[in-house]
């Protein structure tokens, strides 16, 4: 599974030491650039702690109580607080770049949303998707220019067409390759990107092997060796479309060898997901009961199921 990268700033990601060399040096000349900087990366330590809190506060579930979960979830919430000051951030980079005498720049305004709606809506997680889901309904589905999907309602009803038609092909249950890539992706909000902010449309964290001649892209991903989780960076595909996406995934699973025993199994989602572990689709040692668990939801099943009383089945 990738962390999201980050746009071409100076310290784009947490282990960006050359990245926060510059921005030291940057900072040292007092520019109004380094100034913003700074004021993104104070944002991103301020949204951290929020993210600490708001983890602490909330019950946690055995399933995923180990301490290599505990430690890839602060992994992830770095990386995520790094990217949404990157981004929209939640208003507070604005009123430090005030402090700072930086005036006019065009990533400094507020969204006008309260600092806590803001954190508590962009820090949903694959695991955690119940309070972005509450209430949704599947009577619509959003359109291309929609992406990344504002909630897991839109993440489902966008990808569950092209879901069915790789299903078919493999004859599993195309809920289940909707989990997978809500799993891979943070219900679509961390997609691997290219440097220039180009998505790579990588709905299933497929690596780029010798045996890939396509477009590829690079990020920075987590990865267990001997149980422990690792930072590491990985070349991903690269496709043109979600619907590549899809396709391709479809295509490694049903020719590649060593999945032809989860593929034996597709009928069955837990034999199946059993299966792709144990032929290394992931190092994640809880990969399987991770979409499992997206599966069983209550929220995720009420979405699949509304989609599916819907009958829009169109791939536009």
């Amino acid at each position: 599974m990738t962390l999201p990268t980050g746009s071409a700033t100076l310290a784009a990601t947490y282990t960006d030491f050359q990245g926060l060399d510059s921005l030291k040096a940057a900072a040292r000349a007092q520019t109004p650039a380094a100034k913003v900087e700074a004021a993104k990366q104070f944002e991103a330590l301020f949204i951290q702690m929020m993210l600490k809190s708001m983890r602490d506060a909330t019950p946690h579930d055995s399933l995923f109580g180990s301490s290599q979960e505990r430690l890839y979830q602060g992994l992830y919430d770095h990386q995520i607080a790094l990217n949404m000051a990157q981004g929209q951030g939640i208003g507070l980079r604005s009123m430090i770049e005030k402090a700072l005498g930086v005036s006019g720049s065009p990533e400094s305004s507020a969204s006008g949303t309260s600092t806590a709606a803001v954190v508590a809506q962009r820090a949903a997680t694959p695991d955690a998707p119940a309070a972005a889901a509450q209430g949704a309904t599947a009577q619509t589905r959003a359109g291309s220019s929609d992406w990344p999907p504002a909630s897991p309602q839109a993440f489902v009803e966008t990808v569950m067409p092209y879901a069915r038609a790789a299903a078919e092909k493999l004859g599993v249950s195309p809920e289940v390759l909707v989990a997978q890539a809500a799993l891979e992706t943070g219900w679509g909000k961390h997609v691997p990107a290219a440097a220039n902010g180009a998505s790579s449309n990588n709905l299933f964290g497929i690596k780029a092997g010798k045996d890939w001649s396509g477009s590829q892209v690079s990020v920075p991903t987590v990865e267990y060796r001997d149980g422990l989780a690792t930072r590491e960076r990985a070349s991903f595909r690269a496709y043109p479309s979600i619907a590549a996406s899809f396709s391709d995934y479809a295509k490694l699973i049903s020719q590649h060898p060593r999945y032809q025993q989860a593929l034996a199994n597709a009928g069955d989602p837990a034999q199946y997901l059993a299966g792709l572990q144990q032929a290394g689709y992931a190092t994640d040692p809880a990969y399987a009961a991770k979409i499992g668990h997206i599966l069983g939801r209550d929220e995720f099943l009420a979405l699949s199921a509304g989609f599916k009383n819907s009958g829009d089945a169109s791939l536009t």
